[in-house]
């Protein structure tokens, strides 16, 4: 079952289904914006350590790599320039967006589309890949579609929810607040979609509420390998109680309730933030930077030791597939405060830390203060988050997609 697949960054499952894509033989081509194959490459463009880290994919071989990398090229410059205005270009809103970037590696992937000898499918994430798969569609080559997040619609509700309920950072999800040319291509990508792969229940659900009735596979995503002999995090409530928080700075990763329960406890807590920026600036997102430790974003590995020096990880996400933040921080021993909006609460009910419901900020500085009146619950929180994260690594997600690929293979088609 030779397989293209198309994304335009290479976040961490687009990287697993490349691992397996490549152990199985499967891989036919890998298209994406910005990529290198060669660790080199690190030390040619130090400047640019942390984009060349997340865009490294030593996992395959070189002539399956090609990239576009201009249009990503200009997102990056925009998104980390100053004024503000200039961010706003390469915002999610602006016109040279992340689905601008997509637009151009969806055109170099219909060309390349073009060269290849024969192959039997496109594997592409949802909003990025309506484009080609038309064209894979003309070519009567099955079209499976990988689902990171819930379907628009769920997002628009909750959305609408973060509106009433955190009005200061509503400007973060006016995309999401009316139907737009992206939703349009959401609701065609489903349809051209001969196989749909979703990495949690909340995703699956979300998707038969919409009214997809096509053939899904839930496959859920796993956590990093444990470092051998990773010992579980300890604190001896010396000084205050450290909280990380992960993720794009916007309304829907809960980040008024982050901002919320940190001042809510003060001098105890210690609340570091680490992602991107909004493309804008206001008040809400000025108050936020006065009064956590933003620091910016990094590049995955520099996150892991991050994780590691702090004792408790905040995802009070609104709604999202299912958190890869998360799964990391299972897998540094990092107990964890989340919502069921984050995809991953099944895995910390088990004992790795709490779930709180969403836009709900006593709950979690409540679940806070009981870390800092009970030091001795990071160490036990973090060996049960170890423990998990052992039991729930990526190896099931890398073999299942590779059977899901075997079974289209020996002829079971889909819609």
């Amino acid at each position: 079952m030779k397989t293209v697949l198309v994304h335009p960054f290479g976040n961490e499952n687009v990287r697993q289904t490349l691992t397996a894509l490549s152990e199985h033989r499967l891989l036919s081509a890998f298209i994406t914006a910005i990529g290198w194959t060669e660790p080199e490459a690190l030390s040619w463009l130090p400047p640019a350590r942390s984009l060349v880290e997340r865009r490294l994919f030593p996992m395959i071989e070189k002539h399956h790599l090609h990239v576009t990398p201009t249009s990503e090229l200009i997102r990056n410059l925009l998104l980390r320039a100053q004024p503000a205005a200039l961010r706003r270009l390469g915002s999610a809103s602006g016109p040279f967006s992340a689905h601008w970037v997509a637009q151009q590696v969806e055109t170099k992937a219909i060309q390349t589309l073009r060269g290849l000898n024969q192959p039997d499918a496109v594997y592409g994430y949802s909003t990025f890949a309506s484009r080609v798969f038309s064209a894979a569609r003309e070519r009567n080559l099955e079209t499976i579609l990988e689902v990171p997040h819930v379907h628009w619609a769920t997002t628009r509700h909750w959305a609408e929810q973060l509106e009433g309920l955190a009005p200061g950072w509503a400007i973060t999800a006016r995309q999401d607040l009316t139907r737009s040319k992206v939703h349009g291509m959401e609701d065609l990508e489903l349809a051209l979609a001969t196989r749909l792969i979703s990495p949690s229940a909340q995703v699956t659900e979300s998707l038969r509420t919409a009214g997809v009735k096509g053939h899904i596979k839930e496959i859920p995503y796993g956590c990093p390998q444990v470092s051998p002999g990773q010992a579980p995090l300890t604190w001896d409530g010396n000084g205050p109680l450290k909280v990380l928080f992960v993720g794009r700075i916007v309304g829907m990763k809960g980040i008024a309730d982050v901002v919320s329960a940190a001042k809510a406890l003060s001098s105890a807590v210690h609340v570091t933030a680490i992602g991107q920026l909004p493309g804008e600036t206001f008040p809400a997102l000025e108050d936020m930077l006065g009064t956590v430790d933003y620091r910016g974003t990094m590049p995955r590995s520099e996150i892991l030791v991050e994780m590691r020096k702090h004792h408790v990880l905040l995802l009070p996400s609104i709604v999202e597939g299912r958190s890869l933040a998360a799964l990391e921080g299972l897998s540094q021993g990092l107990p964890a405060v989340v919502t069921a909006g984050s995809g991953v609460d099944d895995l910390v009910a088990q004992g790795a830390g709490a779930v709180v419901d969403r836009f709900a900020p006593d709950q979690i500085a409540a679940e806070l203060q009981r870390f800092v009146d009970d030091p001795g619950l990071v160490q036990e929180r973090s060996a049960k988050a170890l423990e998990i994260a052992r039991a729930s690594g990526w190896e099931p997600f890398r073999e299942g997609v590779a059977q899901f690929l075997h079974e289209i293979g020996s002829g079971v088609r889909g819609q």
